[in-house]
């Protein structure tokens, strides 16, 4: 602890110099009736070199919901502001920033002859108290404000992800205080959450609106922002678990010229280089490029642990036409993880035997011993996409995508199985999880507004889908263990790999397809100021194949269904919002496992019902909002009685949740949330288990990020996170529950100019009180048996990350 201390002395020293003087760019936007204008991209430049303001790290904003946009200071000097809004005329002014409190520059819109080509982004930026008003994507709806969006929605904005110095989902949920995880092969294999239901593979997981595969390797320095939709999402994405929709939104071309080079260093010795690079080319400026290219290596939390990371990603666009855009994106990332620690696995092997308990007190992750050095995992993802985006007219706009992506997993880490409550396990490798997935996604959608006599409609058509395929090993189909010893959580040890070495997994089959495909109509009928109701209906069909080893179908299913999302909508003052949504929502159905007496029945697919009723309120400079939500999801269960698979109970999760995001006052910004949430299990046929809280789901979960300015200078800060996280039940009868727990993070920056670079530092003590504990506990059976084997994977200990950015 004495040498964090230094080391975080050492860098406030270095940031003691008085830092350049930097001045604030602001104004509003308003028509020619002096309405706000919300959404409208902001532009800013320098007038003497045409360059990004230096200080600023995006190059664009968008006007909030009262029509306010603010750039971070800049360094004084003549600057440029554009406006660009849909169907109107390009607004711009030069000003100059010298004194005072920076430049001011107001708007007065004039209405356009023909449509702006216009895609409406939102950037959350630091001097905005990583606010994002607007998301790119909302399944069919396209580009949406969230003031006026009927949902639950929470985005993550790349300044916040850079200053945090985020790696991976893991990290990034740390700062999505809604969203929750559930841990599967180790951190960098999980499925994202959101109000207790745990999501899919891929079902719950987008790219620019179209499926992709998260159970892999995942950059999240060549994102942009990501986009979380809490809930109910089929009417918008189809058929899917009822966890959330979660939207990865992948760096796009820059206007101006972009040349950031970050170098880091975190771990023991992990040293990490990312280069990130835009702009547009040509006489005409037809041509926009974004590179992103990363390579780190070194031991980390673990003595005699590696992490190896590498990533190149490609954005690129280019404007054949006045109202036309062609967008590129490639990324490949290849991520090892080598000793890192397991998970164990606790529980009961039938109804006779006594029942095993995790030990309250998690162990020390960086203790050697609980992960083997030769083995972990070897991830790699490779995404390919491409869109068309056509203004028709003022009114309508079409797009066009489809996306690829494969996803190869060498997986063979540690599980430890425990024997007895007091903490011996035997410990084996688990190899053969799917070892590699493809994904094949696609959309078309129209969007366009119009009038009917007084009333005004918001209109969205389109369909969306993909091919989802499996692939097993011939030798080894399923998941599979190699058994390395017995040890105790006192006292792990190092074993050494069994003779034959650990399975190789190369000779692949297609193992199961899942496609959907669906139509999706949405219609946002505003009746006057105040009123406003959303009808979103989709119809989806879903067809599944299984296949042996030798290509022969062994079962599968063709199903269809509907599923409705019913929004009213009411503003009591143009920056706030009062809804109620009630939706209905398919998710694919089970397959019967081999013990039932029904094997390999494909079950109808289950339907979740979900009432939500919330407040938003977006002031100039603070956002909230609130919701209360129900929601009732089946599932399946192997009938005691006579043994067939068959849906046969509900899991019912109530409960409120609520976020600020903002300066609150000047020198202080505030992010964050809190979730309070009741699970309960329901007709499980079991009287010890019905009307029992779900396994591993906290009752209460919150994270709060405290960022203050210091008076030093303007380009200095010192940034505390916090996450408490309530007692969660370890089994389905709620016999005991693993303790709350709180994980501190604390970080500072500091941004100056050096020889006409605007250079910042970041440092990052994650968890500094060191806490042990377990971050996610899997369900063994969900069917309300108590039998089964339960999963526990351990939270991340003391890290240390510091990096340098420097603008070129």
């Amino acid at each position: 602890m004495y040498s964090i201390v230094r080391l975080a002395l050492l860098f406030l020293l270095i940031a003691a110099p008085a830092a350049a003087q930097f001045r604030e760019v602001s104004g509003d936007v308003k028509d020619q009736q002096q309405a706000v204008v919300v959404g409208a991209r902001v532009v800013l430049t320098s007038a003497q070199t045409a360059a990004k303001a230096t200080a600023a790290r995006a190059r664009s904003t968008v006007t909030d919901g009262v029509g306010h946009y603010r750039f971070p200071p800049v360094d004084a000097g003549e600057y440029v502001v554009e406006v660009h809004a849909k169907g109107f005329q390009v607004a711009s002014r030069q000003i100059a920033v010298d004194t005072g409190d920076g430049g001011i520059a107001d708007f007065v819109l004039a209405l356009a002859g023909t449509a702006e080509s216009v895609t409406v982004t939102a950037t959350g930026g630091v001097d905005r108290g990583y606010r994002v008003d607007a998301v790119s994507s909302l399944g069919p709806l396209g580009s949406a404000v969230l003031l006026d969006t009927p949902y639950t929605v929470s985005v993550l904005p790349s300044e916040l992800i850079d200053n945090a110095q985020v790696k991976n989902f893991k990290e990034a949920s740390k700062f999505l205080p809604l969203v929750e995880f559930q841990e599967m092969q180790g951190s960098e294999i999980l499925r994202p959450e959101t109000r207790g239901m745990q999501g899919s593979n891929m079902q719950n997981t987008r790219m620019d609106g179209m499926g992709i595969v998260v159970t892999g390797a995942n950059s999240m320095e060549t994102l942009q922002q990501i986009e979380v939709l809490n809930g109910l999402g089929g009417a918008l994405y189809g058929p899917a678990n009822p966890s959330g929709m979660f939207n990865f939104v992948p760096k796009r071309p820059t206007e101006q010229p972009l040349r950031d080079v970050t170098v880091s260093y975190d771990g023991r010795s992990t040293g990490t280089v990312h280069a990130d690079l835009g702009g547009r080319v040509g006489s005409d400026r037809k041509f926009g490029y974004r590179a992103n290219a990363l390579f780190g290596d070194g031991e980390t939390i673990v003595n005699g642990s590696n992490l190896k990371r590498g990533l190149f990603s490609l954005a690129a666009d280019v404007r054949p036409f006045a109202h036309t855009t062609i967008e590129g994106f490639f990324s490949y990332y290849n991520l090892v993880q080598h000793g890192f620690p397991g998970w164990f696995t606790y529980g009961r092997a039938n109804a006779r035997t006594t029942f095993i308990e995790p030990p309250e007190n998690a162990p020390d992750p960086a203790h050697q011993g609980y992960g083997q050095s030769s083995a972990g995992l070897d991830l790699t993802s490779r995404i390919g996409e491409i869109r068309v985006k056509h203004d028709i007219n003022a009114n309508w706009r079409l797009s066009v995508g489809v996306l690829n992506q494969r996803t190869d997993r060498d997986i063979s880490t540690q599980v430890n199985a425990l024997t007895n409550s007091i903490g011996s396990y035997t410990s084996s490798l688990a190899t053969g999880f799917a070892p590699q997935f493809g994904v094949l996604s696609d959309l078309v959608y129209l969007n366009g507004r119009f009038k009917t006599g007084s009333i005004s409609h918001e209109l969205a058509v389109g369909s969306s889908g993909y091919a989802f395929n499996s692939y097993s090993d011939v030798t080894n189909p399923s998941a599979a263990s190699v058994l390395l010893g017995t040890a105790s959580i006192s006292e792990p040890v190092i074993f050494a790999l069994p003779a034959a070495g650990i399975p190789a997994h190369n000779n692949l089959f297609l193992s199961s397809v899942i496609h959907q495909q669906g139509v999706n109509v949405a219609d946002t009928v505003t009746l006057d100021p105040h009123w406003s109701f959303r009808l979103t209906v989709g119809q989806d069909w879903i067809w599944t194949d299984n296949y042996n080893n030798t290509s022969v179908r062994t079962g599968g299913y063709r199903t269809n269904g509907v599923s409705p999302l019913e929004s009213v909508m009411y503003k009591p003052a143009p920056n706030m919002t009062v809804y109620g949504t009630y939706g209905s929502s398919l998710q694919q159905g089970d397959l019967s496992p081999g013990t039932a007496a029904n094997p390999g029945e494909a079950l109808a697919p289950y339907r979740t019902h979900q009432a939500e009723v919330g407040y938003k309120l977006l002031l100039r400079q603070i956002s909230f909002s609130t919701a209360v939500f129900r929601l009732d999801r089946p599932f399946a269960n192997i009938d005691p009685v006579d043994n067939v698979f068959r849906i046969s109970g509900n899991q019912i999760n109530t409960g409120v949740e609520a976020t600020l995001s903002g300066r609150v006052a000047r020198r202080l910004v505030l992010s964050g949330g809190v979730t309070v949430l009741d699970t309960n299990v329901t007709q499980t046929g079991n009287a010890v288990t019905d009307n029992r809280h779900f396994v591993g789901i906290p009752a209460f979960k919150s994270s709060l990020l405290t960022e203050y300015q210091l008076p030093v200078g303007t380009a200095t800060f010192l940034s505390v996170n916090w996450q408490s996280v309530g007692r969660r039940p370890i089994d389905d009868i709620n016999s005991t529950y693993t303790p709350a727990y709180n994980v501190v993070d604390i970080g500072a920056r500091y941004a100056r100019t050096v020889m006409n670079r605007v250079a910042t530092w970041r440092i990052v003590v994650n968890n500094v009180s060191d806490v042990h504990y377990w971050s996610t506990l899997g369900p063994g059976n969900i069917t309300g048996t108590n039998v089964g084997s339960y999963t526990a994977h351990l939270g991340s200990p003391r890290t240390v990350a510091a990096s340098l950015e420097v603008a070129f």
